[in-house]
């Protein structure tokens, strides 16, 4: 695609106030481009935040009429054909480029670190730039959520900003639910694993989508890169080995760097060769002692010294609803965490219970997307259990639609019942459930709310009435 995005460029971005459009929204304004755009709501908690940046938000309803013929019109795939704002662009016959088009085009210009993978991507990510802000190397921060205590993810840029390559640094969470993550060259690129998830933009192919990561691999070989692989997947480990310049860590013999967990201290041994460093995390289990590695070898990779990288990850602050602790008191114990996906429901339950031995988990979980539940209807029984008691919510559609939702759902629920029996509860309405869930806390358990939908929304309300107060903001 020729070079569309200049620095004279005023952008719109329709759906602004989504994760990956607000980061870009804040991108492009570091940048020194004129940057707007529009949202269901000109009033959400995003909305405002990119208002206290300078960025303008508009409902899409106001959108509509206001859009500029000189403007750049940017939309992401969930953005539809029938959006009203996306059609009053069409009419007005504006340029109208994919968000990823704009990502990539900006992404060429630095030095790129860019994190692959179906799970553990958007910690990575953070763990890889706070890691970086720390050593002084002022990187962009691309990631789809927040550092907890850390907003200097778009950093201004100027003559005095420091470069690699003479290119200014950037880490990048990549993307490969629609296949985008392939329009990116990176310096660096990590691969944490590959799941058989989002497999419609594969033709419903696992091979297709290995060998995908394949070539996003090699397009790191042709910018002269290295690959950061964890040897724990099969797949990865396989891709990786074919790559000449290539890193392989995790917990087995294959490892180039080997990470040794110890659940009873929650601490890990890493093994490199004849030596030996122990980490311990102020927020650590063994999920994310993996990721931690992943992000101190990506660290190595730009220039920085990995023994200088470790104590700085020892304290990351962890990431915005990934198992967020929005109260701990003595009136209950509540987090909230993004998992969707059985394997990663797995291991966010294996972290609950690592970092708070012998309380009983309670579980409320958002199931996301009609199409990842079908696809994936028998593992959510086995990812769940342990839990001592699980309220499960409708399917979060995400813009999806199916024939018979009810079905899906019921399905759903006879499946999981199957495996856990009785410490399924019913279904019950949302304040019945704060009834419940109030009679649970405090005593012991610890109330997880899980799903990228609005479920967060939902353990927002409930930690504020045990506390009188919002704890996130």
């Amino acid at each position: 695609m020729a070079e569309a995005v200049h620095q004279e460029t005023r952008m719109f971005l329709a759906g602004i106030c989504g994760a990956g459009m607000s980061s870009l929204a804040l991108l492009l304004q570091s940048m020194g481009y004129h940057v707007r755009g529009s949202d269901l709501s000109s009033d959400s908690r995003e909305a405002r935040r990119l208002g206290d940046h300078g960025i303008e938000v508009l409902s899409e309803a106001a959108a509509v009429s206001r859009l500029e013929p000189d403007e750049v019109f940017v939309r992401s795939s969930a953005i539809t054909d029938e959006n009203s704002v996306y059609v009053a662009a069409r009419a007005l016959g504006v340029q109208i480029l994919h968000r990823s088009d704009v990502l990539a085009q900006l992404a060429s210009r630095h030095f790129l670190i860019a994190v692959a993978g179906t799970h553990g991507k958007t910690t990575t990510t953070g763990m890889t730039g706070y890691v970086l802000a720390h050593l002084g190397f002022v990187p962009t921060i691309y990631v789809g959520g927040r550092i907890l205590g850390f907003d200097d993810l778009f950093p201004q840029y100027g003559p005095s900003r420091p470069c690699l390559d003479g290119r200014p640094v950037m880490v990048l969470e990549t993307d490969e639910s629609d296949r985008s993550f392939l329009k990116f060259y990176p310096d660096v690129s990590v691969v944490t694993n590959i799941d058989a998830d989002h497999l419609g933009a594969y033709g419903g192919s696992f091979q297709q989508l290995t060998q995908a990561f394949e070539q996003f691999c090699r397009q790191t070989v042709q910018r002269g890169g290295i690959v950061i692989g964890c040897a724990d997947d099969r797949e990865v480990s396989r891709m990786v080995q074919g790559v000449p310049r290539h890193v392989l860590y995790g917990s087995g013999a294959s490892s180039d760097v080997r990470i040794r967990y110890e659940a009873a201290t929650n601490t890990a041994l890493i093994l490199r060769g004849d030596q030996q460093r122990t980490l311990a995390m102020d927020h650590g289990d063994r999920v994310a002692y993996l990721n931690a590695l992943a992000a101190c070898l990506s660290c190595e990779a730009a220039g920085a010294m990995f023994d200088e990288a470790l104590p700085v990850i020892a304290r990351f602050p962890g990431m915005e609803r990934r198992m967020q602790v929005l109260c701990d008191s003595p009136r209950g114990l509540v987090l909230t965490d993004h998992a969707d996906h059985p394997t990663e429901i797995r291991a966010t339950l294996e972290a609950v219970r690592t970092r708070y031995p012998g309380n009983h988990v309670v579980l409320v979980l958002q199931p996301h997307r009609y199409s990842r539940v079908a696809s994936c209807l028998d593992g959510y029984g086995a990812a769940v259990a342990g839990v001592s008691r699980m309220f499960l919510l409708d399917i979060f559609p995400a813009g999806e639609r199916v024939d018979d939702p009810d079905r899906l759902n019921a399905a759903l629920r006879n499946s999981i019942h199957r495996a856990i029996g009785g410490a399924l509860e019913r279904q019950t309405s949302v304040e019945q459930l704060f009834e419940e869930l109030r009679g649970l806390a405090g005593g012991g358990s610890v109330i997880v709310f899980m799903g990228p939908g609005n479920v967060n929304g939902l353990a927002l309300t409930f930690a504020s009435l045990l506390t009188g107060s919002n704890t996130v903001e």
